[in-house]
């Protein structure tokens, strides 16, 4: 896939209005700056903002958020508790994503807490962390250990969402045309 192709698939979910961030990595050899620059520019346009950081291992993280639906997670006094309890300072904007890279990218052990920025309930982040992983309910595009239904649903819907904007995408249209026909199928269904 192309980074362009990899941008749609990945972030499909958070510019359709589904999930409140979307978080991957790419080979650096396909990221480019101007590419980067022109997907920031039409993600802006769609409310959300993007942010990468170099990875050692010759690989880009990138991550795509909506900066008010993730304020809005982080003003839960419960996820508010317990992004206190792992050292980050929080204000309503969503300052504490530098930090959060920062320790995705250079923290021995791995951030968890980037579960509740992707919109995974808070219980799931917190029991992932104290199973290590373990004992859960179900295993899909995160390990679920409270609603195990409303967790198949919500990754169907997810993967669903990353088809079609995929396919349109490959079809020719533009990110604001996927939008539009993925609303309408949503409204539909």
């Amino acid at each position: 896939m192309s980074f362009d192709q990899l941008m749609i698939h990945y972030t499909a979910p958070s510019f359709c209005g589904i999930k409140p961030a979307n978080l991957f990595s790419v080979p650096s050899a396909q990221f480019t700056d101007k590419s980067y620059r022109a997907w920031k520019k039409i993600f802006r346009v769609q409310g959300l903002n993007c942010v990468f950081k170099k990875l050692q291992n010759r690989r880009v993280l990138v991550l795509v958020y909506n900066k008010s639906w993730v304020s809005e997670i982080i003003s839960d006094q419960g996820v508010r508790n317990y992004l206190t309890l792992k050292g980050y300072r929080l204000q309503e904007n969503g300052s504490f994503i530098p930090l959060l890279l920062e320790r995705l990218c250079h923290s021995p052990c791995f951030p968890h807490e980037i579960g509740v920025v992707l919109g995974y309930p808070l219980e799931d982040v917190i029991l992932f962390e104290r199973f290590s992983g373990k004992q859960c309910k179900y295993c899909g595009i995160w390990k679920c250990y409270s609603d195990v239904e409303k967790a198949r649903c919500y990754e169907d819907k997810l993967r669903h969402c990353s088809y079609l904007c995929s396919k349109w995408y490959d079809l020719g249209y533009s990110v604001d045309q996927i939008v539009e026909n993925y609303r309408k199928i949503s409204q539909v269904a």
